[in-house]
């Protein structure tokens, strides 16, 4: 399976149930889905990379706070994540950590943008894992 997202109805911002085989790919799913509801075209090659590392008590607020972080590094620091390269998840009694390589390019005015997300919310967020499988929901607030 690896990892997916499709986009389901929701009444005013961007929703998308997202999969993977691992809280890895699940994470790296998330990235995809927030990235092809930011910007309109993927059309360019990374030519960057930065490195991340952060931290949350459970495994719903680290992802909340990784994809809010790819969405700051667009609209604060005017870089685009195009991929995750690499990303490790340790989840334990005493929370979660996060580090991962990005590849990316700094944003210019040849790239458009679909949406102006404004944040990624906790509304429905749920990490379950069924049958070898991690899913959850999440969305955009657009």
């Amino acid at each position: 399976m690896s990892n997916s997202y499709k986009y389901i109805e929701h009444t005013s911002d961007i929703a998308a149930e997202i999969q993977g085989d691992s809280l890895e790919e699940l994470f790296s799913a998330g990235a995809n889905a927030w990235l092809n509801s930011a910007v309109e075209e993927i059309k360019f090659e990374a030519d960057d990379s930065t490195e991340i590392e952060l931290s949350g008590s459970t495994k719903e607020e680290l992802l909340v706070i990784f994809l809010n972080e790819l969405n700051y590094l667009l609209v604060k620091q005017k870089w685009l994540c195009l991929s995750v390269q690499s990303i490790k998840i340790f989840d334990d009694e005493d929370g979660c950590e996060l580090s991962a390589e990005l590849r990316g390019l700094v944003f210019s005015n040849a790239i458009n943008l679909k949406h102006e997300i404004k944040s990624v919310t906790y509304h429905q967020i749920e990490i379950i894992k069924q049958n070898g499988v991690y899913s959850t929901q999440v969305e955009f607030d657009i």
